[in-house]
């Protein structure tokens, strides 16, 4: 069955990466089932720590309806400052658990709310 995928930057780039002559190498279709079958990997190896209603609602004002990008996920711990839900107190916990997370649980959590 052919499917039509929208050919972002990072998927032209690794369209022109894996540019062959040869058909039987797979190419790009081979490498991009690769990555997401290692991306699935990933998430299902990462675990997360609880996350109570309020820093949900906090996590979900700071990341629904943003663009994710690498400094959005480096710098995810700093926007829980400028929510706007949320004591001080709470956003100043949740920033610490936020900050301790590895670049592949922020991801996953990026992921769980749905983003």
């Amino acid at each position: 069955m052919k499917r039509t995928v929208y050919m972002s930057e990072p998927l032209e780039k690794l369209a022109e990466k894996t540019k062959s002559n040869d058909r039987r190498n797979g190419g790009f279709s081979r490498r991009l089932g690769e990555i997401v079958d290692r991306y699935g990997i990933i998430m299902s190896l990462t675990n997360l720590p609880d996350f109570d209603d309020t820093e949900i609602n906090i996590l979900s004002d700071v990341i629904c309806g943003s663009v994710i990008s690498r400094s959005k996920v480096a710098g995810m711990h700093l926007d829980i400052i400028d929510a706007s839900i949320g004591t001080q107190e709470q956003r100043a916990k949740l920033l610490r658990k936020i900050e301790s997370l590895s670049i592949a649980q922020r991801i996953k959590l990026i992921e769980k709310l749905g983003q």
